[in-house]
């Protein structure tokens, strides 16, 4: 299974989620029903699935301070880091892109900074791309590989409970058109 997130530090209202979505490519956006906490978001998406094959399904919600936004393709994560960058700037916040592919795939984080640094690290079965100061918890990490885990030990140590996270929360889901690739 594939992990793709984005955490935005504070609560962005639905109208700048949507925007996300749109800049990010999605197109005829529809939220379904009312937010379900996160264990039950499976569940909802995999019967809105047998409905409407033929959307991709994101989910949003707000908890601990930050908003975090996952789609199931990864565009949200693969879209140009700049454009996150840029998001930090402009809200004075930190942004974090987190996504992991199954092996052999890749493993990939970048930090944005409000002040625009970024550290960001890529790594594929072959291949390692490193940009900006390591960050300490980096440490703490596995192995030069990049974890799953090594990835829910980053979002951990900025202060967000992963476990929590999966659980608790309310998730907006929203049926969407992807359009072609931005």
């Amino acid at each position: 299974m594939q992990l793709s997130l984005v955490m935005i530090q504070g609560d962005l209202d639905d109208d700048e989620v949507e925007a996300i979505f749109a800049d990010s490519g999605y197109r005829d956006c529809e939220v379904i029903g009312e937010p379900v906490p996160g264990i039950a978001v499976l569940g909802l998406v995999e019967d809105e699935r047998d409905r409407r094959p033929d959307r991709e399904y994101l989910r949003h919600c707000r908890d601990q301070g930050w908003t975090v936004l996952s789609d199931e393709s990864g565009r949200l994560a693969l879209r140009p880091s700049s454009c996150w960058t840029k998001l930090a700037i402009r809200r004075g916040v930190r942004v974090v892109v987190i996504h992991g592919e199954p092996d052999p795939g890749m493993r990939a984080f970048a930090l944005h900074f409000p002040d625009g640094r970024r550290r960001a690290v890529a790594v594929s079965e072959d291949e390692r791309e490193e940009i900006g100061d390591p960050l300490a918890i980096e440490a703490a990490f596995a192995s030069g590989r990049l974890h799953v885990d090594d990835l829910i030990t980053l979002v951990q140590s900025l202060g967000l409970d992963f476990e929590r996270l999966n659980v608790l929360p309310p998730y907006t889901v929203t049926a969407a058109a992807a359009a072609a690739a931005c």
